[in-house]
């Protein structure tokens, strides 16, 4: 299973220094100095295709009208659904430690990590919310608005119960 640490890297680089304004309109710039190429934009999000080397070169942004939610990255191969967990399960792992040491050297120490099966690093910067999240299948970054990222924060509201 091949991780592309140099280009999650790179992408969490641009991504913290790129002049978000996180409208759909960042969207073309953003994939131009990526050297990503927009493959489709539809009314939920778009599809672009990454220069990464994985075996799903594959991004998707999610929106909602004219502003942009998140970007989510592939950083990492797929794992094939035939191969049992015992064996892709220290490959994702080890990956992501990867990741996480070449994203902290980078980005600084994350704000929040929430360790175990499907663990999460996040680091909130100023222009960019940026996460690595490890699956069972694979491993992938995303890039969200600090807005978004705010509002999914927000506790949810507690209803007192009527008896």
């Amino acid at each position: 299973m091949h991780v592309d640490i140099e280009g999650a890297t790179r992408i969490a680089r641009l991504a913290a220094e790129f002049d978000w304004t996180w409208a759909v309109d960042d969207l073309e710039p953003f994939c131009a100095q990526a050297g990503w190429e927009l493959v489709e934009l539809r009314q939920g999000g778009g599809s672009i295709r990454t220069n990464l080397h994985v075996s799903r070169p594959k991004a998707n942004m999610f929106r909602r009208n004219r502003s942009m939610h998140y970007i989510s990255i592939f950083v990492t191969d797929l794992a094939d659904l035939g191969t049992p967990k015992a064996e892709v399960r220290p490959l994702l792992v080890e990956g992501f430690t990867n990741l996480d040491v070449a994203l902290t050297a980078l980005l600084g120490t994350a704000t929040s990590a929430e360790p175990g099966p499907e663990a999460t690093m996040r680091w909130d910067l100023p222009k960019a919310v940026i996460s690595l999240h490890l699956s069972v299948i694979a491993i992938y970054l995303n890039l969200k608005s600090p807005k978004y990222q705010a509002w999914m924060d927000e506790p949810e509201p507690e209803y007192e119960d009527e008896d």
